[in-house]
Protein backbone atom coordinates (compact mmCIF):
# COMPACT_ATOMS: atom_id res chain seq x y z
CA UNK A 1 0.00 0.00 0.00
CA UNK A 2 1.43 3.48 -0.67
CA UNK A 3 1.33 6.22 1.59
CA UNK A 4 -1.02 8.25 -0.75
CA UNK A 5 -3.93 5.00 0.01
CA UNK A 6 -5.76 4.49 3.42
CA UNK A 7 -7.85 1.84 3.87
CA UNK A 8 -11.46 1.56 3.47
CA UNK A 9 -13.91 0.24 6.19
CA UNK A 10 -16.76 -1.95 4.49
CA UNK A 11 -19.99 0.09 4.37
CA UNK A 12 -17.59 3.31 4.56
CA UNK A 13 -20.22 6.09 3.90
CA UNK A 14 -20.23 7.26 0.61
CA UNK A 15 -19.35 11.28 -0.76
CA UNK A 16 -19.60 12.50 2.86
CA UNK A 17 -16.22 14.51 3.47
CA UNK A 18 -14.84 14.20 0.11
CA UNK A 19 -15.50 18.01 -0.64
CA UNK A 20 -12.57 20.60 0.91
CA UNK A 21 -15.33 22.05 2.92
CA UNK A 22 -16.42 18.41 3.75
CA UNK A 23 -12.54 17.40 4.25
CA UNK A 24 -12.15 20.27 7.18
CA UNK A 25 -15.18 19.35 8.61
CA UNK A 26 -13.69 15.67 9.60
CA UNK A 27 -10.33 17.24 10.23
CA UNK A 28 -11.73 18.72 12.84
CA UNK A 29 -13.80 16.02 14.20
CA UNK A 30 -10.86 13.96 13.81
CA UNK A 31 -8.60 16.10 15.80
CA UNK A 32 -10.92 16.91 18.73
CA UNK A 33 -11.51 12.60 18.82
CA UNK A 34 -7.44 12.73 18.75
CA UNK A 35 -7.46 14.45 21.96
CA UNK A 36 -10.36 13.18 23.82
CA UNK A 37 -9.31 9.49 23.73
CA UNK A 38 -5.61 10.27 24.48
CA UNK A 39 -7.33 12.29 27.82
CA UNK A 40 -9.77 9.52 28.83
CA UNK A 41 -10.38 6.67 26.36
CA UNK A 42 -12.96 5.93 23.92
CA UNK A 43 -15.24 4.73 26.49
CA UNK A 44 -15.38 7.53 28.10
CA UNK A 45 -15.71 9.92 24.60
CA UNK A 46 -19.25 11.35 24.42
CA UNK A 47 -20.13 12.46 20.78
CA UNK A 48 -21.22 15.98 22.87
CA UNK A 49 -18.12 16.37 23.54
CA UNK A 50 -16.23 15.83 20.30
CA UNK A 51 -18.49 18.39 18.73
CA UNK A 52 -18.15 21.08 21.64
CA UNK A 53 -14.23 20.72 20.77
CA UNK A 54 -14.67 20.20 17.44
CA UNK A 55 -17.28 23.88 17.20
CA UNK A 56 -20.22 21.72 15.24
CA UNK A 57 -23.16 20.27 16.63
CA UNK A 58 -23.76 16.63 17.47
CA UNK A 59 -25.58 15.80 14.28
CA UNK A 60 -22.77 17.03 12.01
CA UNK A 61 -20.29 15.05 13.99
CA UNK A 62 -22.73 12.00 12.78
CA UNK A 63 -23.20 13.34 9.57
CA UNK A 64 -19.31 12.38 8.92
CA UNK A 65 -18.84 9.40 11.50
CA UNK A 66 -22.31 7.04 12.19
CA UNK A 67 -20.63 5.84 15.76
CA UNK A 68 -18.35 6.79 18.09
CA UNK A 69 -16.14 3.19 17.13
CA UNK A 70 -16.09 5.04 12.89
CA UNK A 71 -14.68 8.14 14.74
CA UNK A 72 -11.82 6.10 16.55
CA UNK A 73 -10.88 3.61 13.52
CA UNK A 74 -10.76 6.35 11.01
CA UNK A 75 -8.87 8.69 13.29
CA UNK A 76 -6.56 5.85 13.86
CA UNK A 77 -6.13 5.70 9.99
CA UNK A 78 -5.86 9.34 9.53
CA UNK A 79 -2.41 9.39 11.90
CA UNK A 80 -1.35 5.81 10.66
CA UNK A 81 -1.17 7.66 6.75
CA UNK A 82 0.43 10.36 8.51
CA UNK A 83 3.17 8.22 9.82
CA UNK A 84 3.49 6.48 7.03
CA UNK A 85 3.86 9.57 5.11
CA UNK A 86 6.61 10.46 8.23
CA UNK A 87 8.23 7.15 8.25
CA UNK A 88 9.06 6.96 4.20
CA UNK A 89 10.98 10.14 4.39
CA UNK A 90 12.94 9.45 8.00
CA UNK A 91 14.26 6.15 6.96
CA UNK A 92 16.23 6.47 3.71
CA UNK A 93 17.80 9.10 5.10
CA UNK A 94 19.58 7.16 7.95
CA UNK A 95 22.42 4.32 6.67
CA UNK A 96 20.85 0.77 5.43
CA UNK A 97 21.04 -2.10 7.51
CA UNK A 98 21.26 -1.93 11.30
CA UNK A 99 20.89 2.05 11.24
CA UNK A 100 17.43 1.51 9.50
CA UNK A 101 15.83 -0.86 11.37
CA UNK A 102 16.93 0.80 15.04
CA UNK A 103 14.87 3.89 13.24
CA UNK A 104 12.19 1.16 12.27
CA UNK A 105 11.91 0.56 15.66
CA UNK A 106 12.23 3.13 17.52
CA UNK A 107 9.09 4.89 14.91
CA UNK A 108 7.26 1.81 15.77
CA UNK A 109 7.52 1.74 19.75
CA UNK A 110 5.19 3.89 21.92
CA UNK A 111 6.80 7.90 22.37
CA UNK A 112 5.42 8.21 25.88
CA UNK A 113 2.28 6.53 28.36
CA UNK A 114 -0.21 8.62 26.79
CA UNK A 115 1.04 8.03 22.75
CA UNK A 116 -2.39 8.72 21.15
CA UNK A 117 -2.10 6.50 18.19
CA UNK A 118 -1.15 3.68 20.76
CA UNK A 119 -4.02 4.77 22.74
CA UNK A 120 -5.81 3.44 19.56
CA UNK A 121 -5.08 1.10 17.98
CA UNK A 122 -4.98 -0.89 21.75
CA UNK A 123 -8.52 0.40 21.55
CA UNK A 124 -8.96 -1.11 18.03
CA UNK A 125 -7.69 -4.40 18.95
CA UNK A 126 -10.22 -4.64 22.04
CA UNK A 127 -12.57 -5.04 19.05
CA UNK A 128 -11.43 -6.70 16.37
CA UNK A 129 -12.06 -10.30 18.04
CA UNK A 130 -16.27 -9.53 17.32
CA UNK A 131 -16.03 -7.63 13.98
CA UNK A 132 -14.12 -9.20 10.95
CA UNK A 133 -14.76 -6.21 9.32
CA UNK A 134 -12.95 -4.25 11.88
CA UNK A 135 -9.75 -6.93 12.07
CA UNK A 136 -9.72 -6.52 8.09
CA UNK A 137 -9.55 -2.94 8.24
CA UNK A 138 -6.20 -3.23 11.00
CA UNK A 139 -4.47 -5.48 8.87
CA UNK A 140 -4.98 -3.15 6.12
CA UNK A 141 -3.33 -0.84 8.56
CA UNK A 142 -0.55 -2.50 9.46
CA UNK A 143 0.74 -3.61 5.89
CA UNK A 144 2.52 -0.26 5.46
CA UNK A 145 4.50 -1.00 8.46
CA UNK A 146 5.48 -4.87 7.22
CA UNK A 147 5.68 -3.57 3.69
CA UNK A 148 8.58 -1.26 4.87
CA UNK A 149 10.17 -3.23 7.01
CA UNK A 150 10.75 -6.04 4.62
CA UNK A 151 12.45 -3.50 2.20
CA UNK A 152 14.55 -2.76 4.58
CA UNK A 153 15.59 -6.52 5.52
CA UNK A 154 16.13 -7.01 1.54
CA UNK A 155 18.36 -3.69 1.20
CA UNK A 156 19.90 -5.43 4.62
CA UNK A 157 20.53 -8.64 3.06
CA UNK A 158 21.97 -7.41 -0.44
CA UNK A 159 25.01 -4.77 1.48
CA UNK A 160 25.70 -8.13 4.03
CA UNK A 161 24.46 -6.46 6.94
CA UNK A 162 21.95 -9.16 7.81
CA UNK A 163 21.91 -12.55 7.25
CA UNK A 164 19.36 -14.10 4.86
CA UNK A 165 16.48 -15.30 7.02
CA UNK A 166 14.06 -17.92 5.75
CA UNK A 167 11.35 -17.67 4.96
CA UNK A 168 12.09 -13.63 4.58
CA UNK A 169 8.16 -12.92 4.47
CA UNK A 170 7.71 -13.93 7.73
CA UNK A 171 10.31 -11.89 9.68
CA UNK A 172 8.28 -8.61 8.83
CA UNK A 173 5.02 -10.27 11.09
CA UNK A 174 7.71 -11.55 13.83
CA UNK A 175 9.38 -8.41 14.40
CA UNK A 176 6.16 -6.07 14.57
CA UNK A 177 4.31 -8.53 16.59
CA UNK A 178 7.28 -8.29 18.90
CA UNK A 179 7.25 -4.88 18.67
CA UNK A 180 3.47 -4.41 19.47
CA UNK A 181 4.27 -7.14 22.37
CA UNK A 182 6.81 -4.44 24.04
CA UNK A 183 4.68 -1.84 23.43
CA UNK A 184 1.60 -3.10 25.58
CA UNK A 185 3.98 -4.45 28.07
CA UNK A 186 4.76 -0.65 28.87
CA UNK A 187 1.62 0.84 28.24
CA UNK A 188 -0.28 -1.97 30.33
CA UNK A 189 2.30 -3.39 32.58
CA UNK A 190 5.63 -2.15 32.96
CA UNK A 191 5.47 1.45 32.37
CA UNK A 192 8.84 2.21 34.16
CA UNK A 193 10.40 0.87 30.91
CA UNK A 194 12.08 3.15 29.06
CA UNK A 195 11.68 3.81 24.87
CA UNK A 196 15.61 3.43 24.58
CA UNK A 197 14.76 -0.10 26.69
CA UNK A 198 12.00 -1.22 24.77
CA UNK A 199 13.97 -0.53 21.40
CA UNK A 200 17.44 -2.23 22.53
CA UNK A 201 15.25 -5.22 23.71
CA UNK A 202 14.15 -5.38 20.11
CA UNK A 203 17.39 -4.75 18.47
CA UNK A 204 18.83 -7.82 20.37
CA UNK A 205 15.82 -10.25 18.94
CA UNK A 206 16.94 -8.98 15.41
CA UNK A 207 21.04 -9.16 16.03
CA UNK A 208 19.80 -12.88 17.02
CA UNK A 209 18.40 -13.72 13.55
CA UNK A 210 20.07 -10.99 11.23
CA UNK A 211 23.72 -10.32 12.61
CA UNK A 212 25.81 -12.32 9.72
CA UNK A 213 27.29 -15.95 10.10
CA UNK A 214 30.58 -15.17 10.11
CA UNK A 215 30.01 -12.33 12.86
CA UNK A 216 28.09 -14.10 15.04
CA UNK A 217 30.87 -17.13 15.12
CA UNK A 218 33.17 -14.58 16.20
CA UNK A 219 31.40 -13.42 18.59
CA UNK A 220 30.90 -16.79 20.11
CA UNK A 221 35.02 -17.64 19.98
CA UNK A 222 35.51 -14.57 21.80
CA UNK A 223 35.98 -15.41 25.79
CA UNK A 224 35.67 -12.86 28.66
CA UNK A 225 39.22 -11.64 29.44
CA UNK A 226 39.50 -11.41 33.90
CA UNK A 227 41.27 -7.37 32.83
CA UNK A 228 37.39 -7.12 30.90
CA UNK A 229 38.93 -7.36 27.26
CA UNK A 230 38.07 -9.95 25.20
CA UNK A 231 40.55 -13.07 23.38
CA UNK A 232 39.70 -15.62 20.80
CA UNK A 233 40.54 -18.91 22.17
CA UNK A 234 44.64 -19.70 22.03
CA UNK A 235 45.65 -16.04 21.25
CA UNK A 236 48.64 -15.23 22.89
Amino acid sequence: MSSGQQPVLAGAIGSRGRTAAGRRGRDRIMNASLDLITEVGIDQVRVAEIARRAGMSSGQVMYYFRSKERILLETLSWREHEETAHRRLALPAVAAGWPRLRLFADLYLPTSLTDPVWIMWMEAWARAPHDNDVSDFLDQLMRPWRDDLAEIVDEGIAERAFRPVRPVESFPVRFCAMLDGLSVLRLRQMPDLTADELTEMAMQSARAELTPQEQASGKNNRVAHPTGVEERPGAS
